[in-house]
């Protein structure tokens, strides 16, 4: 039988990490490193032509695998990434066409997020960006640059899942109120990381800080917008280091510009890289931090992530499901294709 062929998209690392599935008697190409000089990102054209001959696609961030990237490719078994967010592939087609697909959903993930939300929180209530400016430009602080206490805030988490409790449990020894909206979690599960379940318009109405760790889905698609922005404190700070889409853009860039509330952080947009005329990036730098959906990475996260990744790559090529697998309806018809070419 012909060896599998998997296309890495757009791998980060050296290249000699694909060696395990080498070895193991699989194809690698390599597509567009993202450090390559003159990368041009992969048009849905140039992914329809590169994934047709692929058995499985090792996706990155960048690339939206649609319905009519897959449709055409017939040896197509698994599209997975090296991360947690699987936004970007259209996992109902995939499911139809009975195409696995996985993620790699590794603690250095979830700790990673909480850790930079942690330090995102302080460098608001602190006012680092306005205080290092200050000194930057040859002045020195005076009292009307003092920042805040995190002590004895509300910090409301939208979101109790794998990232949000360990936002929680690194807040424990802050003396913080915490709050948390998350309608499918059992209120125990809150009760053991020292939060208190309330509903969202609760969550905004008391929150000095309130936090997005949601997955997105048709029900967190725009979930804070402008009424939401207006119901929150004057003095009150939004992180979203979730997705993009989770916020209206332009309403965050008003409330912050016209101080609905006193700051903003944010590590993921609607469409990156940020586009350069993003009403985002027009705003007072001092109170709106933006950073290129990154703020959670390292380079042993990063590692961890592809070893999970491949891990699972070499089960497929087995004839086993992936562990982390997103679409279980697909096994099926995934068992009827594959066997069809042993």
């Amino acid at each position: 039988m012909k060896p599998l062929t998997v296309l890495a998209t757009a791998p980060s690392g050296p290249l000699e990490e694909f060696e395990p599935l080498r070895a193991a008697g699989l194809d690698v190409v390599i597509g567009r490193p993202l450090g390559m000089k003159d990368r041009r990102p992969w048009s849905e054209a140039d992914l329809i032509e590169a994934v047709r001959a692929a058995d499985i696609v090792l996706a990155s961030s960048f690339e939206r695998i649609s319905r009519a990237v897959m449709t055409p490719a017939e040896r197509l078994q698994l599209v997975i990434v090296p991360f947690i967010g699987v936004d970007k592939i259209e996992v109902p087609a995939a499911t139809d066409l009975g195409v696995l697909v996985a993620n790699s959903p590794t603690p250095e993930n979830f700790v990673g997020v909480a850790e930079a939300t942690v330090m995102l929180i302080l460098m608001l209530q602190k006012r680092v960006k306005h205080n290092e400016a200050k000194v930057r430009a040859g002045g020195w602080g005076g009292r009307e640059d003092r920042g805040e206490f995190l002590f004895d805030k509300t910090v409301g988490l939208v979101g109790l899942g794998r990232v949000g409790s360990r936002v929680a449990r690194r807040l424990a020894g802050w003396d913080a109120r915490l709050l948390a909206c998350d309608p499918y979690i059992d209120p125990s599960k809150a009760t053991d990381v020292g939060a208190t379940l309330v509903d969202l318009p609760t969550l905004l109405a008391e929150a000095d800080v309130v936090s997005l760790h949601v997955s997105l889905t048709d029900e967190t698609r725009g979930m804070i917008g402008e009424k939401q922005l207006r119901a929150m404190k004057p003095t009150a700070v939004l992180l979203n280091t979730a997705r993009g889409e989770v916020v209206d853009e332009a309403a965050v860039a008003r409330a912050v510009d016209e101080k609905w509330i006193a700051g903003a952080a944010l590590d993921a947009f609607v469409r990156e890289p940020l586009e350069a005329d993003s009403p985002l990036r027009r705003v007072d730098p001092e109170r709106m931090i933006l950073t290129p959906h990154n703020i959670a990475h390292s380079e042993a996260g990063r590692r961890a992530n592809l070893k999970l990744a491949l891990d699972q790559i070499l089960a497929v090529a087995r004839g086993e499901p992936p562990a982390h697998l997103i679409n279980p309806d697909a096994v099926p018809r995934w068992r009827t294709r594959t066997a069809t070419r042993r």
